[in-house]
């Protein structure tokens, strides 16, 4: 792949990938700074200075990075980008602290490096994710047919990478490659008479090598699919149709597994395991999307506005979202980087359609 060339593809110029708002928002900082103040509630502001606080490996460094892009906060996004940059490992992952085994991981923050790089006219950032794409194509280990490993423990792939590779590589212009990785791990850990995601499975054994039906998981599966709907160009309406039929099979699965308080055990057919709230955020945020988008009807909304009104009540006087599977060991309830970050996130999303369903009627 030559250097740049996907800068070509991606027309990273274009409407499709949402840059209008950002440059017209930048333009005009008064009116961006009204948006912010609306949008940063006591609530949300709470949320996201605890969110700050935490410390980061590459996914959670990511997806806090992606939340102030879904919220629009460009000189946020601008910072927690050029940071990315600056922890770039030698082998072009973005986001690297230490030694760091996450290799789908580090496409998290990879949208907003794109999208600073034409905000500030900064080639060091377009090379930087150039970097990152030349690894995922050309170095990255990967199963027999092409899919990207999850981690360097071993030759797997996790319900995880479909939210962390795909999207990006999707906005980065390799839709199909997008594709690729999505469907390839929904081919393998998909369980079909559940219609939700297993674990991890791997490429030695051509086997599940973890079959916790595990919410984080499913959650990390359903928005990296509810984001790619949202990526794919025109061109393949087809596949998109295809994706959201997928979509819809899975956010069927796990409603049929929802508590009657609208949240879920951390494993989703296991009652004795902790009640978590990482897949209600999730999915709230994906009923949202897919009320916005038309491709979801309006009788989802009330099922979102308890999701997320669950959410609201697990937020402690801090402003962190409790009840999380959360570091070091993501075995018990806690609180994690990026169970702040998709709460900001489904806030976007939740802002999003309310601003459409007051001035259309949606």
């Amino acid at each position: 792949m030559k250097r740049r060339d996907f800068l070509i593809r991606s027309g990273l110029s274009s409407s499709a990938l949402l840059l209008p708002s950002l440059l017209s928002a930048t333009k005009n900082k008064h009116a961006h700074a009204e948006n912010l103040s609306s949008f940063y509630t006591p609530i949300r502001q709470k949320v996201m200075m605890a969110m700050l606080s935490t410390q980061k490996q590459n996914w959670e460094h990511g997806i806090a990075t992606q939340a102030f892009v879904e919220i629009g906060d460009v000189p946020m996004m601008t910072l927690m980008a050029k940071e990315a940059v600056l922890r770039q490992d030698s082998d072009g992952r973005l986001a690297v602290l230490g030694i760091a085994n996450g290799i789908t991981d580090s496409a998290t923050p990879g949208e907003a490096v794109l999208r600073t790089s034409v905000l500030l006219k900064d080639e060091r950032l377009k090379e930087a994710a150039d970097r990152m794409l030349n690894y995922f194509f050309s170095q990255a280990p990967k199963t027999k047919e092409g899919l990207v490993h999850h981690s360097h423990h071993g030759p797997e792939v996790w319900a995880d990478s479909m939210y962390m590779l795909p999207p990006f590589l999707a906005y980065a212009g390799f839709p199909k490659e997008a594709l690729k990785q999505l469907n390839g791990i929904r081919e393998h850990l998909w369980i079909e008479d559940l219609s939700l995601f297993a674990y991890r499975w791997n490429d030695e054994s051509q086997t599940i090598s973890n079959d916790k039906i595990w919410g984080l998981a499913n959650g990390h599966a359903i928005h990296g699919m509810t984001k790619l709907i949202e990526y794919l160009p025109a061109s393949m309406e087809q596949e998109r149709a295809l994706l959201i039929s997928n979509v819809k099979q899975h956010l069927n699965g796990c409603l049929n597994v929802m508590r009657d308080d609208y949240l879920f055990h951390d494993a989703l057919n296991d009652p004795h395991t902790f009640i978590e709230t990482s897949l209600a955020e999730r999915l709230a945020y994906t009923l949202f999307k897919g009320i916005e988008q038309g491709w979801l009807n309006q009788q989802h909304l009330t099922t979102a506005l308890n999701m997320r009104k669950a959410i609201y009540s697990s937020i402690d006087e801090f402003g962190f979202i409790t009840g999380v599977p959360g570091p070091p060991s993501y075995s018990i309830a806690g609180t994690s980087t990026e169970g702040q970050a998709f709460f900001l996130i489904m806030e976007a999303a939740y802002e999003s359609l309310m601003k459409k369903k007051s001035s259309s009627n949606l």
